[in-house]
């Protein structure tokens, strides 16, 4: 794995950090084209990302620590976010919620954003679990599929990987690569979204169909990671699983609902 990137005497760009930056850009840009189509000024987009940026990059940090809390040696620690270390739950539950209270101050419609920015969070899932992977966290279970991958026992994948060797007396394990699942997940559902669409136009109708997707594809991911005992909060599900479901119902709900609202017929750079 490649955790840094790139290392010139003191300047370090880590592989995390930089493709969580990198998904933020694309996203921004793409919801910025796609503006227009759902009533909103592209500037509406560019001012709400500043807030989805740093909920975002907040939440899902905090939930990450608040279960793994011996991970870190002193306070200072848990604000290494190049290393690695997050729960994408947490960010994104924190990104809608600041998302709402914006739009809600603005008098800008909530649901139309959420569709305008739906492509984009899928976007963004697929660029920021390619840097999981070059970081060695996000793993998954063991197993002996030709895709398995070993890590190196420089990271948190390779150092469960090596404990579970000794374990069974074998030189190497393989590892379910569970963050490129993630990422082939998000670059689908990114196109799937566009997809649908075309075909439909109410008002919530994208954001459903990204909470019905992706809580499907969480909930079955999830009996393919590792997770410690803490993160098991309900018959044996993780607290992932349990938001996932809860994301599956509300867009459901979304999909279902009849509502008079449309958005416009996509223009020339829908994205």
């Amino acid at each position: 794995m490649h955790p840094v990137l790139i290392q010139v005497g003191w300047f370090t760009i880590h592989s995390y950090g930089f493709m969580l930056a990198l998904s933020f850009l694309v996203g921004i840009l793409v919801a910025s084209k796609r503006a227009r189509n759902f009533g909103l000024e592209p500037q509406h987009i560019l001012d709400i990302s500043v807030y989805i940026i740093l909920t975002a990059v907040v939440g899902s940090r905090l939930l990450y620590v608040a279960f793994h809390l011996d991970e870190y040696r002193n306070f200072l620690d848990m604000f290494a976010l190049w290393e690695g270390g997050a729960t994408l739950y947490g960010g994104l539950l924190l990104a809608i919620l600041a998302s709402y209270i914006y739009t809600s101050r603005k008098r800008l419609s909530f649901l139309f954003t959420a569709d305008a920015l739906s492509p984009s969070i899928a976007l963004g899932l697929a660029f920021t679990r390619i840097g999981c992977f070059m970081s060695g966290c996000c793993f998954g279970k063991v197993t002996d599929l030709p895709w398995g991958v070993t890590f190196p026992t420089d990271c948190a994948a390779g150092y469960y990987s090596l404990r579970i060797a000794r374990e069974l007396s074998v030189p190497a394990v393989k590892l379910h690569p569970t963050q490129l699942y993630a990422s082939l997940y998000g670059l689908i559902t990114f196109l799937l979204l566009f997809l649908f669409e075309r075909r439909v136009r109410k008002k919530g109708g994208t954001f459903g169909a990204l909470l019905v997707m992706y809580g499907v594809f969480r909930f079955s991911l999830d009996f393919f990671r590792i997770y410690e005992e803490d993160m098991l909060v309900l018959f044996g599900l993780t607290l992932n699983q349990v938001i996932s479901v809860g994301m599956f119902l509300i867009g459901i709900y979304l999909l279902l609902r009849k509502t008079s609202e449309r958005r416009s017929a996509p223009s020339g750079n829908a994205g």
